[in-house]
């Protein structure tokens, strides 16, 4: 009876993330810990750096809830990082998990480097196309030492082939998934009491691309007064951006309206989504505008070709190419119509292939697989 207890109970796994903000990363984190299926997994959750303040801390709300246990190491700069790692070291001995799966770039240095010496299971997550030489060095040896890593899309799995040279057997793309039941989509209706609405969201910084995106519709908004773009985020290019705006006489069509914690109402009341980054992973909001079913004008970037393959490729512009850009966007400005087609036509795609329960089942079968193998003994 013993043997038989031994051999079913559930096996330990240790997720270590950077931070438990309100990114994408940080809310699948959040999402595989509380739904793996807790009779074959037992998550604990390990932050870095220290709880997020109210009211960005949704994620850690939502871990409690599920009574998934939760740890923070309190680093605020990357001069602490030797701290995280030998605290990681402790957690990992006390714990003693089967797997230690790290997600974003400073996580999985640690984690790297806090097992160097182990024989467990190691797993890395690949998230986005990172960017600076010395950052893609380090992420290089890292994943290198992992048992498995795991990319968000095809273009990350391709960027960790190519640039990080990873080797193609220990890679494996598994996209994000929603909760699309959660998620009412648009009603189609002219708008009351305030203006037709593009919406973006994300970070105020240069990987955004807001900038470009507010050049390239300055024209169309300024021939279209009942059009307004919102962007929802805060970063260190605020500054910069409020200039541009008011140098291009925008004041009354472009709102920087900050972080928000209620994302699905601005969904609801938007026409068009709008992506404008320069690169990526495989862009959370994105995912979630879709599934609202709002049409979209999205950059080429890392996992939008997933999002949108075939007839919603037409949605896809390239970076570089920008009258293409301002057709489209003026297509989707001027044709209602259209505007409905495609905003159903993503929402189907969206339930299709990228819901939560579809990511879930994708990590336990990979979990199955590496927990049945040998570890990386790099």
């Amino acid at each position: 009876m013993a043997a038989n207890t031994m051999s079913t109970a559930p096996k330990r796994v240790l997720l270590v993330t950077t931070e438990l903000g309100v990114g994408g990363a940080e809310r699948c984190v959040a999402n595989v810990a509380c739904g793996l299926d807790p009779a074959k997994y037992a998550v604990h959750v390990v932050a870095l750096a220290p709880p997020p303040e109210t009211p960005k801390d949704a994620l850690v709300q939502q871990l409690e809830a599920a009574q998934v246990p939760l740890t923070f190491l309190g680093c605020r700069s990357k001069w602490q990082l030797f701290s995280a790692i030998g605290q990681l070291k402790r957690i990992i001995r006390e714990t003693q998990p089967d797997v230690v799966w790290s997600f974003l770039f400073h996580a999985n240095i640690v984690t790297a480097m806090a097992t160097r010496v182990t024989r467990r299971r190691r797993l890395q997550s690949l998230r986005v196309v990172e960017q600076g030489s010395w950052r893609r060095r380090f992420q290089s040896w890292a994943a290198r030492q992992s048992d498995r890593v795991l990319c968000v899309s095809e273009g990350v799995r391709q960027f960790a082939a190519e640039t990080l040279r990873v080797p193609q057997s220990q890679l494996q793309v598994i996209p994000n998934g929603i909760d699309v039941d959660a998620i009412q989509p648009t009603t189609y209706a002219e708008p009351v009491d305030r203006k037709h609405r593009l919406i973006a969201v994300g970070r105020l910084d240069d990987q955004k691309g807001f900038d470009w995106l507010i050049f390239r519709l300055a024209e169309l908004l300024r021939e279209k007064p009942e059009w307004e773009l919102v962007i929802l985020g805060d970063g260190q290019l605020l500054p910069e951006l409020v200039t541009q705006i008011e140098s291009e006489g925008l004041n009354d069509s472009v709102r920087l309206e900050g972080w928000q914690d209620d994302l699905p109402r601005w969904f609801r009341d938007s026409e068009i989504y709008t992506l404008s980054s320069r690169w990526e992973g495989m862009p959370n909001a994105l995912i979630e505008a879709m599934a609202h079913g709002l049409p979209v004008m999205a950059t080429d970037v890392e996992g939008v070709r997933e999002l949108l393959p075939g007839d919603l490729s037409v949605q896809m512009v390239d970076h570089w190419k920008m009258p293409e850009a301002e057709a489209l966007l003026r297509k989707l400005m001027e044709d209602p119509v259209l505007r409905q087609q495609l905003g159903q036509a993503n929402r189907q795609q969206i339930e299709a292939r990228f819901s939560l329960r579809q990511m879930l089942q994708s990590y336990e079968t990979m979990l199955d697989d590496v927990l049945s193998g040998s570890p990386n003994n790099r």
